[in-house]
């Protein structure tokens, strides 16, 4: 008895061996590409959040100077920044014994600073000058300076 493929001339054909890729060579395929997108990915974040850090307004001097020994009262004080401060959003302000001196026409000169002319009188004693700049980003920074004012010096 003939099998049902003879009958109709259909003749039995082995298949042809499958040809495998070595072992391992797909995994380590998969695990390339994985470790490039990871990568990138990585790459991608760190730009991205180093970005905006770099922005940020740093204080880069002052007069008077963070703790400065005065013979005698100041009549204008100033910052200096890395960066130009947005004069607008910014503030100087002046606290100390019986606190009734304070900066007035806060502007800048031109070199990445805010100055300011001290009004009111300025006793001796301990005296604490705070700032707040905004820099380019519109982040708002605050600090402060202390100095002394002693006319017996």
């Amino acid at each position: 008895m003939e099998s049902f493929g003879q009958e109709f001339g259909i003749r039995r054909v082995s298949p042809a061996p499958v040809r495998l890729p070595p072992e391992g060579t797909v995994e380590m395929g998969v695990i390339q590409r994985s470790t490039h997108v990871f990568a990138i990915v990585v790459f991608s974040a760190l730009v991205w959040l180093a970005a905006p850090v770099s922005a940020q307004i740093v204080l880069a001097g002052s007069t008077p100077e963070d703790g400065a020994a005065l013979d005698g009262p100041v009549r204008t004080v100033r910052v200096w920044f890395d960066q130009a401060p947005q004069v607008s959003k910014s503030a100087l302000e002046i606290a100390g014994p019986g606190n009734r001196a304070n900066v007035e026409g806060l502007h800048t000169m031109g070199e990445n600073d805010l100055m300011g002319r001290v009004s009111g009188p300025m006793p001796d004693g301990e005296w604490t000058m705070r700032w707040t700049a905004v820099g380019a980003d519109g982040e708002e920074q605050t600090g402060s300076i202390t100095f002394t004012v002693d006319r017996r010096r």
